[in-house]
């Protein structure tokens, strides 16, 4: 909703007899107190930038955002400069003049105006609905009612057709009008999906690839994950490792020590119980290179450390991991 709805109450007094106790008032419906703070702006700032060193020729950084009483947001991206229709690379280049420019998404437009020139420019955006976007989303099969900020939201994120395009290209279930802005507001866009499509990667449905977005799991570390050897995870698997900081550098330094083909259940138990590859190198160096992850886990459980092997194993003789955790339990220091 544009703006909250108030409502005036009158009172009416009785002479004859005291009224009785007003009943407490129902409390807002949950979408009406969220509807107090979905207002669209009447305004938005852009800001258009250099492209970075490693950027696509013909792009540029696009930046745009609001403020209101209750809300603040920004984005960023690379985007073409054919997408800011009517803003050219001579214009950007001048040394100062007066734009305008549009930009069509699927949810509306935005009308832009302001000043570019020397490769930036800084202005406003005016945001007009498209009418006809709700049907067209009932059409694909997207349930739910599309509220008038949801579809700001969508707009704004560039969610859109391109995106339940490539949803059904990938057998993922359609998702609802409220899984639809989650993922737009969630950083799980056309790009992100794009790119888990591109390391191997299907979520199956919205919700999950949301989830796992949340959690920082994104292709890059699913492409790590894939060159140390860990292809075909779940993605419940890849929540867990991510929340247990199992990076793909910790991975890499287990299998560069002969540690490759751990479960997931292994290399969340590993990390942690503080069994790094410092510590799995520092045993290679003294003869313990076949140790399994259980006995790595336990050895670091019992507080037995480098220090403590070596001074155990003075003389020449190599005890084993049983045999050094029972020596630590007994009080033996470093």
């Amino acid at each position: 909703m544009l703006n909250a709805v108030t409502a005036a109450a009158t009172s009416f007094f009785v002479l004859a007899a005291p009224p009785a106790p007003p009943a407490p008032p129902a409390p807002p419906a949950p979408d009406m107190v969220a509807a107090s703070y979905e207002e669209i702006p009447s305004t938005l700032d852009w800001e258009v930038l250099p492209s970075r060193p490693a950027a696509a020729a013909g792009s540029v950084e696009f930046r745009i955002g609001y403020h209101t009483e209750h809300h603040t947001s920004s984005w960023e991206q690379g985007v073409e400069l054919s997408s800011l229709s009517g803003l050219s690379q001579d214009q950007l280049a001048a040394a100062g003049q007066p734009v305008t420019f549009k930009i069509h998404r699927d949810g509306g437009d935005l009308r832009c105006s302001g000043v570019a020139g020397q490769g930036r420019g800084v202005g406003s955006c005016v945001y007009d609905a498209n009418p006809t976007f709700a049907s067209a989303l009932r059409t694909r099969g997207v349930a739910g009612d599309l509220g008038a900020y949801q579809q700001f939201e969508l707009t704004i994120s560039d969610m859109g057709f391109s995106y339940l395009d490539e949803l059904k290209k990938e057998s993922y279930a359609t998702p609802s009008i409220n899984e639809l802005v989650k993922a737009a507001t969630h950083g799980a866009g056309l790009r992100q999906l794009l790119a888990m499509n591109a390391a191997g990667y299907r979520f199956g449905d919205v919700a999950t690839f949301v989830h796992a977005r949340d959690h920082g799991v994104s292709a890059t570390y699913i492409q790590g994950m894939v060159g140390a050897g860990y292809s075909g995870l779940k993605a419940a698997d890849l929540v867990r490792l991510r929340d247990h900081g199992v990076s793909v550098a910790y991975v890499t330094e287990l299998k560069n020590n002969g540690y490759s083909g751990l479960t997931a259940d292994d290399l969340v138990h590993m990390r942690d119980h503080g069994v790094s590859s410092g510590f799995i190198s520092e045993l290679h160096s003294m003869g313990y290179d076949k140790l399994t992850a259980e006995e790595l886990t336990r050895l670091r459980d019992h507080g037995v450390s480098s220090g403590f092997i070596r001074i155990s194993n003075q003389g020449g003789v190599r005890l084993t991991p049983d045999e050094l955790i029972r020596l630590r339990e007994r009080g033996r220091q470093d």
